[in-house]
């Protein structure tokens, strides 16, 4: 019989366990310390004495003026005028276009020159010696050629042949330097040659990195580079604030992803109930529409698209290669060349002054949704983008030559488009 008084039976465990541990612990370290020993690391958790250090990776005098210079920069700027276009057949359906050829640089691509420039300087990557370099189509170049130049510092922009020679000039005016990739070399591969010739070389980079420094979150737009979000402050105070849906293509892909993030975050943000959807027109000659639809990140074809500033030749790799994330299109939309000439065409008609073709592009993509959204008796607003103005593309798209050379024919296509904007109604080309 056991005849241990009960409260004995429940002394704590705990307790022992701690004066047993450091009982075994006393022992094995207290006569090492007693012949001036060391405890070995795994007694005490420390594998080395603590230590300090510091380095400097750029003159941060030098950084903290930079991102000042950027900031007053980016005030300087302002907001970009929103257009806004009714098709005659409708009073319902409702067409906003983001001037963005309003811009310090005149294109959409300025507000990427900024992130890309920012952001380097947020994370240290250049310094007041630094040469900075970037493959481009031309528009982003031409922002960054003007950054650099308020900077103090030297760009080369590097190209595949056959970019207008009226954005060559126009980043050589900011003071970039361009340079022409040899005939069957990537401009990408290219670039990296002539960087590593330099003592402090860097690349904006702007397929890997756009989607990384362009913003979404909802802010005054002196702190705040989202397009999006400028457009749901321009659009309160009209009769239908909410847009059914965003048109954009994609040349680096990272404002399309900064506007996708930017919807999905702030859709039902204070009550606002607005879930716009994002449209992604693709031009021929690029492979977005087919990775848009598998997945396949490995797609690649050896030209690039003739719509200066969109379509990617692949592969497309997110944060890597490209800057497009998949999961935030809802639809995808692939224009034929003909049709974003007949585009540029009749937005030109529209606005009253010449645009660049990926805007004839938008356009497109916006009256196929909108021809949706009237055959199932919707209205609705639809917001897209005038990328550039054409006067850069006068040597090429507008110039009959260029386009018959080309094997273009967007007359027909002009045609259809003009029936539908005026009658509602839509011919097949």
């Amino acid at each position: 019989m056991n005849d241990t008084h009960p409260s004995t039976l429940h002394v704590p465990t705990r307790r022992r366990f701690i004066n047993q541990s450091l009982f075994l612990l006393s022992s094995l370290v207290l006569p090492q310390l007693a012949r001036g020993e060391s405890p070995p690391a795994t007694a005490t958790g420390l594998t080395q004495a603590p230590r300090e250090a510091a380095q400097t990776f750029s003159d941060p005098a030098w950084v903290r003026d930079a991102i000042r210079l950027m900031w007053a920069e980016r005030r300087r700027s302002g907001v970009t005028p929103l257009l806004h276009l009714s098709p005659p057949f409708s009073k319902d359906l409702h067409l906003y276009l983001k001037h963005e050829a309003k811009s310090p640089t005149g294109s959409l691509k300025h507000r990427v020159a900024w992130g890309l420039v920012m952001g380097a300087l947020v994370n240290g990557a250049i310094g007041p010696k630094t040469h900075l370099f970037e493959a481009t189509s031309g528009n982003t170049a031409i922002g960054e050629a003007y950054f650099a130049a308020k900077l103090g510092l030297p760009f080369t922009a590097v190209m595949r042949p056959g970019i207008s020679e009226l954005k060559i000039k126009a980043i050589k005016q900011y003071g970039g330097q361009v340079a022409i990739a040899p005939p069957g070399m990537a401009p990408g591969v290219y670039l990296e040659q002539l960087r590593q010739a330099e003592a402090e070389g860097y690349n904006l980079n702007q397929f890997a990195n756009t989607e990384k420094v362009l913003d979404y979150f909802d802010a005054d737009p002196d702190r705040n580079m989202n397009l999006a979000a400028e457009v749901y402050r321009q659009l309160a105070m009209e009769d239908l604030p909410c847009p059914d849906w965003f048109v954009a293509g994609a040349g680096s892909g990272g404002t399309a992803t900064s506007i996708a993030r930017y919807l999905r975050k702030w859709a039902d943000f204070d009550g606002r109930n607005c879930p716009a959807r994002l449209a992604v027109v693709d031009p021929e000659d690029s492979v977005l529409f087919d990775w848009y639809l598998t997945g396949n990140d490995t797609l690649s074809i050896p030209s690039g698209s003739r719509i200066e500033g969109i379509g990617s030749s692949g592969p497309v790799v997110f944060g890597k290669t490209f800057s497009l994330l998949r999961e935030g299109i809802a639809q995808m939309i692939k224009v034929p060349d003909s049709a974003s000439l007949a585009g540029m065409q009749l937005v030109t008609d529209l606005v009253g002054f010449e645009v660049g073709p990926s805007t004839g592009t938008n356009f497109y993509g916006a009256l196929r949704l909108m021809e949706r959204m009237h055959r199932e008796g919707q209205g609705g607003t639809i917001v897209s983008i005038i990328c550039d103005e054409g006067s850069r593309y006068r040597d090429k798209y507008y110039n009959p030559e260029w386009i018959a050379q080309a094997g273009l024919k967007p007359e027909p296509w002009k045609a259809s488009l003009s029936e539908f904007w005026e009658t509602g109604r839509w011919q097949a080309v």
